[in-house]
């Protein structure tokens, strides 16, 4: 495995107190980033299971984290369980602590922005699986995450080069703590700036 990026990944987890009450905190894990592409399938059934555990939103019972642990042995890492689905990236927790929180993961480029978000509510997720009982399981394709340069974009405090900027996406998600497939359509890939493509049809 490569050596921990510069860059930490925040794991939200909400505190929840005998009151009633609770509270969103951020864990830090440290990242690396991935170096081989990993192919997983997302069926109806870990939607449906996600769905069952109250998971939309919760790193540890959303449909891909759901789906991540059941491929774990597609992945050339531990899997841990918990997992953060942003709209073009995905953090795989690897190793957590003694209390069961992430203290490592790696991070993926994925080519599915809508997924991830229908996978944050309730209704997203069940039109993720009425979208998936109709078109068939989905291969969400998982590649290596990509440092970008940035030669001859002069500014204050930005070196000549170097790598971008703390992963940017979706809104974070957290997880409580108490004490025959097809390729993703590209009405639910990653477009431009997070937004979602639709295939244009040919003229004829």
């Amino acid at each position: 495995m490569p050596k921990f990026s510069q860059v930490r990944h925040p794991f939200l987890y909400r505190l929840e107190r005998p009151d009633g009450s609770f509270e969103i905190k951020p864990i830090m894990a440290r990242v690396k980033l991935a170096t081989k592409p990993v192919t997983i399938t997302l069926t109806a059934e870990h939607v449906r299971k996600s769905l069952k555990l109250k998971g939309a939103g919760n790193t540890a019972k959303c449909a891909a984290a759901v789906c991540s642990y059941n491929h774990a042995d597609s992945f050339p890492h531990p899997v841990e369980g918990h997992v953060d689905m942003q709209a073009a990236r995905l953090f795989v927790a690897t190793k957590h602590n003694a209390l069961g929180l992430p203290t490592d993961c790696v991070v993926y480029e994925h080519n599915a922005g809508a997924v991830a978000k229908l996978n944050d509510t309730p209704g997203g997720q069940k039109k993720l699986l009425a979208l998936i009982e109709r078109d068939g399981p989905l291969l969400l394709e998982l590649k290596p995450y990509r440092r970008r340069s940035k030669p001859g974009r002069p500014g204050k405090g930005r070196p000549v080069t170097g790598a971008r900027a703390k992963p940017r996406g979706a809104r974070h998600r957290y997880f409580v703590f108490q004490g025959g497939a097809t390729a993703v359509p590209e009405e639910l890939a990653r477009g431009r700036r997070g937004q979602t493509t639709r295939r244009k049809k040919k003229a004829t």
